[in-house]
């Protein structure tokens, strides 16, 4: 099981695009996230008409995460038909929405990310160290087989993440690395995942949301850079 991006940059680092992943899980696309340049990029993709069903899943609400989150949903009302099922911890998005002209009859909305696996999917929220005025959050997804962790923006990795990591039970890590060495209350550095992370486990991490273009310098650690569309 592993993720596509449409983008890996930070918010100020806009050349990389917005950090957003997607999936597919029989013929139903899961998005994570939905950034200022994310629809953009998922509408010029000719597979969006082919999806069954669609679902979002929001980390947090700042607007390199939910920037075109109201177009892509407009989008997907008017043009494909189809009623996109959005998820998320609280429902601040619904009334964000209702004042940018996107009524909540509109789309479906939840905060029970357990829906999920009726579409076979175990998605389980964990919380990031972010911000102090929202809820922010990252996910392990599973499809039954494999399980993946997606970080969202934070500043730790926990314990019991790590340790799942380390012993195999997440297969596949998608951390978010802002900062070569920065030390930041609200994100991660590349020096930070290097003392976290043992060389020999590197090779499964794949590292995301950059505030500039250090690819070279993350690979030259044993990380690995995802795949964007």
């Amino acid at each position: 099981m592993k993720l596509v991006f449409t983008g890996i940059g930070a918010a100020y680092y806009p050349q990389l695009g917005s950090n957003c992943a997607f999936f597919v899980h029989n013929n139903h696309l899961f998005l994570i996230d939905c950034g200022e340049s994310t629809f953009g990029k998922m509408a010029a993709r000719k597979e969006i008409y082919d999806y069954e069903r669609i679902t979002i899943l929001l980390t947090h609400l700042h607007m390199d995460h939910i920037g075109s989150l109201g177009s892509f949903l407009s989008f997907c009302k008017n043009i494909l038909k189809k009623k996109v099922r959005v998820i998320a911890e609280e429902d601040t998005i619904v009334h964000i929405l209702s004042m940018c002209g996107i009524p909540s009859e509109s789309y479906e909305f939840t905060t029970n990310f357990q829906e999920c696996e009726k579409d076979g999917l175990f998605i389980t929220p964990y919380r990031a160290v972010h911000v102090t005025d929202m809820l922010c959050c990252g996910f392990t997804l599973s499809d039954g087989t494999n399980t993946i962790f997606f970080s969202g923006d934070t500043s730790v990795l926990s314990h019991e993440i790590l340790e799942q990591f380390l012993s195999g039970k997440i297969q596949i890590m998608y951390h978010e690395c802002s900062f070569l060495e920065q030390d930041s209350p609200s994100h991660t550095s590349l020096e930070k995942l290097k003392q976290w992370i043992p060389e020999q486990a590197r090779n499964r991490v794949y590292c995301m949301h950059f505030g500039g273009d250090y690819k070279e310098a993350v690979k030259a650690c044993g990380f690995q850079i995802p795949n964007v569309v």
